[in-house]
């Protein structure tokens, strides 16, 4: 018989039952990424964890692309164009969980940057 620690298979409440375990973000993105590796296994990595293949399925459709997802730099040595009126051209982004970024005229690529790690990490 397998006995998994405490830590993966819940926690007693005050009397004694058993309550679900509560995984954060940053361990279902963990547990995801490694489900993702090529020729993972992924019952054996869902059994390790004390969790369900449908559970791991149903991350890895959640947060799949997010936990593949990369930020790559975006360099240009042109000038920032303008619209035909002469106004400020804008830029919409949408991440994978749905937030939507507008951005419009002259912006710190660095505040860019903090925006977007943030709205992805929410």
């Amino acid at each position: 018989m397998l006995v998994l620690p405490e830590e993966l298979t819940g926690r007693e409440d005050d009397l004694g039952r058993k309550r679900r375990r509560e995984w954060s973000i940053a361990e279902k993105r963990r547990i995801v990424a490694e489900a993702n590796q090529p020729d993972a296994n992924k019952s054996a990595i869902a059994r390790r964890y004390g969790i369900s293949d449908s559970q791991l399925y149903a991350w890895r459709k959640g947060l799949g692309s997010e936990a593949d997802a990369h930020f790559l730099p975006v360099v240009t040595d042109e000038p920032p164009l303008a619209n035909s009126d002469g106004s400020p051209g804008s830029i919409d982004i949408v991440l994978s969980n749905g937030h939507r970024l507008t951005i419009s005229g002259a912006v710190d690529p660095a505040h860019v940057k903090r925006l977007l790690r943030t709205l992805a990490s929410t």
